[in-house]
């Protein structure tokens, strides 16, 4: 009984079907190894001006960066205009109290 070993690679980014997608690519290729196959398709892509730059790789992270910033945002301006009116709301309760317990005796007015 012959047990076949397997190495498992493992790139950062891809998910282990396009893992096997590109090995499956390498063995049509009929290239000498996974790395020269991969080695290949890198120069390919430079000499065809395809290869991503690197802010290609982090615009889409800094576009959800901005939109989750906004978002932020948006909410804390909502929390403060919330807080403002809460503030606005208890001065006037306030008052009220006040010139309850004057009403009532209970304190001395202030006028």
């Amino acid at each position: 009984m012959v047990k076949s070993h397997q190495t498992r690679i493992e790139i950062r980014g891809l998910s282990s079907q396009e893992v096997d997608y590109l090995k499956a690519l390498a063995m049509k290729t009929k290239a000498k190894s996974f790395n020269q196959f991969l080695l290949n398709v890198c120069r390919e892509k430079i000499e065809k001006e395809q290869f991503n730059l690197v802010e290609s790789n982090y615009l889409a992270h800094l576009e959800n960066m901005k939109l989750t910033s906004d978002h932020v945002l948006l909410l804390t301006q909502k929390q403060t205009d919330l807080l403002a009116d809460f503030e606005t709301k208890m001065a006037l309760y306030a008052d009220h109290i006040s010139r309850w317990l004057e009403y009532e005796g209970e304190v001395e007015s202030s006028d």
